[in-house]
């Protein structure tokens, strides 16, 4: 590296063109929502070993004609490709430093010609067969955003990187001297005739995303701490597009079910944006009521175990007083983009037994939500035109990679 460039006055003015397009004003008035069931339809696993008797599965993914089905195992080193009915194509248990192996990979994607698996420390790319094509390292551990290392997200089409500052908890919180963060920047990081250079295109709100906790008045550098993410954080989600190399934004704490959603390229240009609401979900006093219980138990056991103990009611105290608790709350839980190039929502909403989620077209400006109803605990992690994909997890905690047929719900029913 032979040098860097921050642009501040970059990062001012897209901030402006970030915010402008998501305040103020009413949802965007749309059609009435369609809904729609799922039945079930693919599944494949094994609770008695075997290759698909799958350990932690962080991640399904679809190829682009629907016939290949990514699993990605990130405590085996693992990638392996199924059909949709469950036979085995690839199996990649790559654990290592070397050229095609993997340290906790993050995520798999499917591509035309292939696909990709981003670890900890770079961007891998295959062949459909698994043959090794070539990798793009991430940026130089030096390069840092105010001394921050960086997280890259994804390759942009110019080469260059999405990324996040990581920024340790106690610093998030405060509790080194400064003030605590409210907001991160999502950087546009390019290396430029051999110069680094690091453009902000976006702020993300994460005032509300961190439950920090210590003993109060405490001063000590290393006594007990509890980091860990607010149970109800209405702090801006994003998703990272490899597809196109852009950033969407969901900006959920306006408290009335609204949601704004923008889509950032790398220039810094809002390319789509979009306002519209759901159903408002109150907050349920036994929730609320349950995580102080769980907190204040996590606390009082860590404190023990860290020879400064706190009684139960000071350990209550301390998270009835750092927990977040909107009423109603966050209109959004979780956001993913899908293979179809949809984004789908999961919220708080249930209906009977089932859990609502929406679906909204990238870039559809008029159209109404899709509205999903998924089983309790089954997670979409993507979707074709026919089918959404995810794991579900039997009584025992085997696992199954999982695909539902999608279904228009009829109006009498």
């Amino acid at each position: 590296m032979t040098g860097f460039r921050y642009s501040s006055i970059a990062a001012r003015s897209i901030l402006l063109a970030v915010v402008a397009p998501s305040c103020g004003g009413d949802p965007d008035p749309a059609p009435e929502t369609e809904t729609w069931i799922t039945e079930p339809d693919f599944e494949f696993g094994d609770p008695f070993g075997g290759p698909a008797a799958f350990a932690q599965v962080s991640d399904v993914r679809v190829s682009p004609d629907g016939e290949r089905v990514f699993v990605l195992e990130p405590y085996l080193a693992r990638v392996s490709v199924w059909t949709p009915d469950g036979d085995l194509l690839l199996d990649m248990e790559k654990p290592g430093e070397g050229p095609g192996e993997f340290r906790t990979p993050l995520r798999v994607e499917p591509g035309r010609d292939g696909f990709s698996v981003h670890d900890t420390r770079r961007f891998t790319f295959f062949a459909q067969d698994g043959t090794l094509l070539h990798t793009v390292p991430n940026p130089p551990s030096a390069l840092s955003f105010h001394g921050f290392r960086l997280e890259p997200h994804l390759l942009t089409k110019s080469d260059g990187y999405l990324a996040v500052p990581s920024i340790p908890g106690t610093v998030m919180a405060g509790w080194t001297g400064d003030d605590p963060f409210d907001e991160l920047p999502v950087l546009h990081v390019l290396a430029e005739d051999d110069r680094w250079t690091m453009d902000t295109i976006a702020a993300l709100d994460v005032q509300n995303r961190n439950l920090a906790l210590r003993p109060a008045g405490s001063e000590w550098e290393f006594t007990w701490e509890l980091h860990t993410g607010q149970p109800l954080a209405d702090d801006d989600l994003a998703y990272f597009d490899p597809e196109t190399g852009t950033v969407v934004i969901a900006r959920r704490n306006f408290g009335d079910g609204a949601i704004r959603m923008l889509e950032i390229s790398p220039s810094g240009d809002t390319i789509w944006h979009r306002r519209f609401a759901v159903q408002p979900v109150s907050l349920p006093p036994e929730f609320l009521e349950g995580a102080i219980d769980a907190f204040t138990g996590q606390l009082v056991n860590q404190s023990a175990m860290a020879g400064q103990p706190v009684s139960r009611g000071e350990a209550r105290a301390l998270v009835e007083n750092a927990l977040y608790a909107p009423d109603p709350l966050p209109s959004v839980q979780y956001l993913r983009g899908m293979s179809t190039g949809d984004l789908w929502m999961q919220t708080f909403e249930e209906a009977d037994t089932l859990m609502v989620w929406y679906t909204i077209g990238r870039r559809d400006t008029e159209s109404g939500l899709r509205r999903v109803l998924l089983p309790m605990g089954f997670r979409a992690r993507d979707a074709t035109p026919t089918h959404v994909w995810g794991v579900r997890r039997d009584s025992l905690g085997v696992a199954y990679v999982t695909g539902r047929k999608l279904v228009r719900r009829i109006e009498s029913e």
